[in-house]
This record gives C-alpha cells, structure tokens and sequence, in this order.
C-alpha cells in the first residue's frame, strides 16, 4: 500500500513539474531583421513593396527548421545562398510566420517560422528541387526574423 501511494506521489510530482515547465516558455524577441544588403529585403519598420506582375515572379518558402526553446535553423541569409548558390536569382527575400497550421508550444516542437524568396516563375523547378513550395499554397503573414541561437 505504501508503495502504491509513493508511487503515485512521484507521478503527481512529474506531472506538476511538466506543466510548470511548459508554462515557462523563453519569450524571444523578434530582431531586426539582419539581411539588408539583399536586395529588395525589407525590414520590419519598411513599407511592402508592390506586387510583382501577375505570372513572372512567385514566392518560395520553407521552414526554418527552428525549434522552441532551441532555436537552431536555418538563418534567412543561409537560405538565399542556397538558392543564391544553385543558379536560383532571388529578387527579395524576407521571414514571416504560416498562419493556417497551430504549433503546440512544446520544448523542442517546430515553430512556424518560414523563410521567404521572390524568384522568378522560371526559377520554380530549381527552387522546389531545393526543397521550398510555392507560398500561394499556405497562409502566412511577413514577420521579423528571429534569431534562431536558443
């Protein structure tokens, strides 16, 4: 019987201290945004740009990879070489968040953080090839870019 009730004492005490933890999230704040020497980028504090004529230009995303409470990732400057470095030109590139997917705020679970290029429609193979999807797929909304070190 003792141990029963030790027992389930333990599991009470797990379980308090679980929840306390995940109330406890790190809040990090967005940073400016840390590519301004590409072209087109646009910070936070900037005015949109105008849309790009209909069927020439598309925006690409992927995720960051970043993890909550970790940070980690890719950085928006690392993907444009990547695209950069596979012949893919990048007219802008910018951070934002999707907004049609929930993210449990959970210690090591993805955040929504997407990164974001405007390429031209001629450039879309090379870039799904990368690995990034057309963002007319997902809502999202532009965002600063975080810094991703935990």
């Amino acid at each position: 019987m003792l141990k029963k009730r030790l027992f389930c004492l333990l599991w009470a005490l797990i379980l308090i201290v679980t929840v306390a933890a995940c109330g406890q999230s790190r809040e990090e704040p967005a940073v400016k945004n840390e590519v301004e020497n590409i072209p087109g980028a646009v910070g936070p504090e900037a005015t949109a740009t105008p849309p790009p004529p209909p069927g020439e230009m598309v925006w690409v995303y992927r995720s960051s990879g970043s993890k909550q409470c970790e940070g980690g990732g890719m950085t928006l400057p690392q993907s444009l070489a990547k695209l950069r470095g596979s012949g893919v030109a990048v007219q802008e590139s910018r951070c934002g968040v999707r907004t049609d997917r929930m993210f449990a705020s959970v210690c090591g679970a993805p955040t929504g953080d997407i990164l974001m290029h405007l390429v031209g429609m001629d450039a879309l193979d090379a870039a799904l090839e990368l690995g990034y999807n057309p963002a007319e797929k997902v809502q999202y909304q532009f965002s600063a870019c975080r810094d991703n070190s935990a």
